[in-house]
C-alpha cells in the first residue's frame, strides 16, 4: 500500500508495513508512515508555482535533495510554495521514479534567504484558515489551533508542545511526542513564529554534505543487533517490524542474496533497528521489547528470537505472542523472573522508542527501509537491493539482472 498526499506528513503511516500511520492492509505490503488526506477545505499544502532551473543555486537544491529519497532512477521536481516564513523560501520537492511508482515521494524544503549553512527538510503542514488571523507564537497555549488541525492527519493521541533548544530565526522549535502504546518518542518540528501559519516536520540538514554522509553519522549502532564481518566494508541498516509480512519476505529473500553475493568479495555488516507499526501491528512493539531483551543477555538470542518470530507470524496475537516470548526465554536458560523484570519495561521499551525517533529523524516511512552507508532504499521491487550492491560496489558487475519470475497466480504479492 503506497499513500500519497499533496500534504506528505510521512512520519507517520507506512508504505510496505506503517509507522504512525494510515491503514495499510496489502498483504504483504511493506508498511509506511503517511497521514490521512486532508480534509475538504483544509490546505495542507498550499498552491506553489514551478521553478525554472536557470538558477545554478536551486538546480544544486534539486540536485542535492535527490539522495534526501530512497534510491532509484526518477525525476526530481522543484515548486515555490507561495506561502511565505520571513527570512526563508519554502519549495516542494517532487521525485517520481522511474520504474516504480511505488517509491514516488515528496518533501519539502525551507531554504534560508541569507545563504546559511542548513535547511530545514521534512514535511509540512500550512493552515491557511490561521493565515486569515495570524498571531505569533510564544507558548503552548498558541499551540491549540494546530495541534488540532495536525488531529486530521495523526493517527492516535500525541502531545505538541514547544522546544527553545529547536529555535532559529522565524522558527519555533517543537516537540511532537508521539504514543506508541508503550509510552512516547519525540519527532522534531518547528512552526512559524510570527503567525503559526507553517508546520514543519523534519529537522535541519548541512547543504554542504550528502544526505547519506550525515546520516552515516547521525545513526548510532552501538549495542545494535547485527550480523557479518567485523571487517566488514559495507554497513546496513534495516529498520523492521516483526509482525509486518513485507519484512518477513525480505529477510527470507536477503538470505538468497547473501548466498547469490558469495564470492564477489563483497563484506557486508548488517545492522537491525526497530520500527515497529504500533497502531496497525497489536503485537510488533511487544516483539522489538522482548527482542531487546534477549539482545541484553546474548546478543546471538536476537536474531534467533526474530526468525522463530517470523515462523510464527501467521498465528500470533498479542496474548500468543507474550506466552512464546516467555517460553523463548526459559528455553534459553532465561528465568521468568529475569525475563519479566525486563519485558514491556522502561529499559528496553525506551530502546525500541530511540529507534523510531532515530528512523523518523533520517526519513524512515516504510517497513522494512534500509540505509545503505547512509543511503535510503525502499526494497519493492524484487531485484532492487542486488541491482544497487551491484552498482554501487561492484562497478556494475552482473548487471543487467534478469527479470524476477512472475508470481503464481494467488501467490501474495506486495
Amino acid at each position: 500500500m503506497n499513500i500519497r498526499t499533496a500534504f506528505a506528513l510521512a512520519t507517520l503511516a507506512a508504505l510496505p508495513c506503517a509507522a504512525q500511520q494510515p491503514k495499510a492492509k496489502a498483504a504483504p505490503a511493506p508498511a509506511e508512515a503517511r497521514p490521512k488526506a486532508p480534509a475538504a477545505g483544509t490546505s495542507a499544502a498550499p498552491a506553489a508555482t514551478p521553478v525554472r532551473y536557470g538558477d545554478p543555486r536551486l538546480e544544486s537544491i534539486r540536485v542535492w535533495m535527490d539522495g534526501y529519497f530512497p534510491w532509484g532512477a526518477g525525476d526530481v521536481t522543484v515548486e515555490e510554495m507561495r506561502v511565505k516564513v520571513p527570512g526563508y523560501r519554502l519549495y516542494a520537492i517532487k521525485k517520481i521514479v522511474t520504474a516504480d511508482n511505488r517509491a514516488n515521494d515528496q518533501a519539502y524544503v525551507a531554504m534560508p534567504d541569507d545563504g546559511g549553512p542548513n535547511a530545514l527538510v521534512g514535511d509540512l503542514f500550512a493552515d491557511e484558515e490561521r493565515a486569515k488571523a495570524p498571531a505569533p507564537i510564544r507558548s503552548d497555549a498558541d499551540l491549540g489551533v494546530m495541534r488540532q488541525q495536525l488531529k486530521r492527519f495523526l493517527r492516535g493521541s500525541f502531545r505538541l508542545s514547544l522546544d527553545p533548544t529547536g529555535d532559529r530565526k522565524s522558527w519555533k522549535g517543537l516537540k511532537i511526542q508521539l504514543d506508541s502504546g508503550y509510552g512516547g518518542y519525540d519527532v522534531q518540528a518547528y512552526i512559524s513564529a510570527d503567525d503559526g501559519v507553517v508546520l514543519l516536520m523534519g529537522r535541519p540538514w548541512d547543504l554542504k554534505k550528502s544526505f547519506a554522509e550525515q546520516r552515516k553519522a547521525f545513526i548510532k549502532l552501538a549495542n545494535t543487533p547485527f550480523t557479518g564481518p567485523a571487517d566488514a566494508t559495507i554497513t546496513i541498516v534495516e529498520y523492521s517490524d516483526m509482525q509486518c509480512p513485507y519484512c518477513r519476505k525480505r529477510t527470507i529473500d536477503w538470505e538468497t542474496l547473501a548466498d547469490k553475493l558469495k564470492g564477489t568479495g563483497l563484506k557486508i555488516k548488517r545492522y537491525f533497528k526497530a520500527f515497529p507499526l504500533t497502531f496497525d501491528h497489536q503485537w510488533a512493539f511487544r516483539a522489538s521489547s522482548a527482542g531487546r531483551c534477549f539482545y541484553e543477555v546474548k546478543p546471538e538470542l536476537f536474531l534467533r528470537w526474530k526468525s522463530n518470530v517470523y515462523s510464527k507470524q501467521d498465528d500470533l496475537n498479542v496474548a500468543a505472542l507474550d506466552s512464546f516470548a516467555l517460553d523463548f526465554a526459559l528455553a534459553n536458560d532465561i528465568s521468568e523472573k529475569a525475563f519479566t523484570d525486563c519485558y514491556l519495561k522502561d529499559k528496553a521499551n525506551q530502546r525500541v522508542h530511540d529507534d523510531l525517533t532515530e528512523g523518523f529523524a533520517v526519513r524512515v516511512r516504510s517497513a522494512p527501509t534500509y540505509m545503505i552507508d547512509g543511503v535510503a532504499l525502499s526494497w519493492y521491487a524484487d531485484n532492487l537491493m542486488e541491482e544497487y550492491l551491484r552498482k554501487t560496489y561492484l562497478g556494475g558487475k552482473g548487471l543487467p539482472l534478469p527479470p524476477p519470475p512472475t508470481p503464481k497466480a494467488g501467490a501474495p504479492s506486495h
